[in-house]
């Protein structure tokens, strides 16, 4: 079913003031009218001014996700390029985020675009320790993934037991590691201006190897129109792809892969049709490496 953002009029009356405390008076509101969940996020308007909000009651699914973004927001140091957090509150039973607003588009990942080389030292950025104590580590995500992709194997779907090796290969040791992963790269999460890129939306963040997010965005410049080879080379601008395990990549890469064809049986509706590109853009890359 299809997820209907709350918009900025549904926000109770106390976290509007609230916010409108900090930045004066709002003259308009856009909201993303459908998404994953059902808070709020909107950019707002003022007289002379635009922010960006995200809110969504205490007892929501989502709260957790907005709890880890906040937290992770609060410490990122200046060179991450990314929004800052001018001001957090919890009001009238919300957890509310307010944000800078970030100008630009969402990246255009495609094999001859200008915008590679703004993702790229963006990515490049975020490859510190990362600064947020007691941050979880991807292998919680790496779970998730492998749940969706054993369920789907489990169905023993035509054309994809010989990947069923690969998926026990999974290790989270070869995963763990100290340093900031935002493990959400994709195009709408990287806005570029002005030969710039930002990368917003750190609800995913986590600790993890310091390779994992070139991989998880490997798939993402496949669908994009790369080819394997290019999108592997791509990753290789990174100086932590040369030291990723190989078995450990293939292997990342098999989960995700089937993560996004078991999504696009059973996820959102709207969302099935961009998953399934998804699924057919990591199977592509898997294949590759299996070659």
């Amino acid at each position: 079913m299809t997820v209907l953002r709350r918009q900025w009029a549904d926000l109770p009356q106390p976290a509007r003031e609230a916010i409108q405390a900090q930045v004066g008076a709002v003259t308009a509101a856009r909201s993303a009218e459908v998404g994953l969940t059902s808070g709020v996020a909107a950019s707002i308007t003022t007289e002379g001014a635009a922010f960006f909000v995200k809110a969504a009651p205490a007892a929501a699914p989502v709260a957790p996700h907005l709890l880890r973004e906040r937290a992770i927001n609060q410490v990122l140091p200046a060179p991450i390029p990314a929004p800052r957090l001018l001001w957090t509150a919890d009001t009238g039973g919300w957890i509310t985020l307010l944000f800078e607003h970030a100008p630009g588009s969402p990246a255009d990942l495609s094999p001859s675009s200008p915008d590679l080389a703004a993702v790229a030292d963006a990515v490049a950025a975020v490859s510190i320790p990362c600064p947020l104590p007691n941050a979880p580590s991807v292998t919680a995500k790496a779970a998730g993934l492998l749940r969706a992709a054993e369920e789907l194997l489990a169905e023993s779907p035509a054309g994809l037991a010989h990947y069923q090796p690969l998926v026990k290969r999974l290790d989270p040791g070869e995963l763990t590691g100290p340093t900031l992963l935002q493990a959400d790269l994709h195009a709408d999460n990287l806005l570029v201006n002005g030969g710039q890129a930002q990368i917003i939306d750190w609800s995913m963040a986590c600790t993890g190897a310091a390779w994992i997010d070139a991989a998880l965005l490997v798939p993402r410049l496949i669908d994009a129109g790369h080819t394997p080879e290019q999108a592997e080379e791509f990753a290789a601008r990174f100086p932590a792809w040369e030291s990723a395990p190989p078995d450990a990549v293939t292997a990342l890469a098999s989960v995700r892969f089937l993560f996004s064809a078991r999504m696009a049986e059973v996820g959102p509706p709207h969302l099935r049709e961009k998953r399934l590109r998804a699924a057919s853009a990591g199977r592509a890359w898997v294949d590759y490496r299996l070659a």
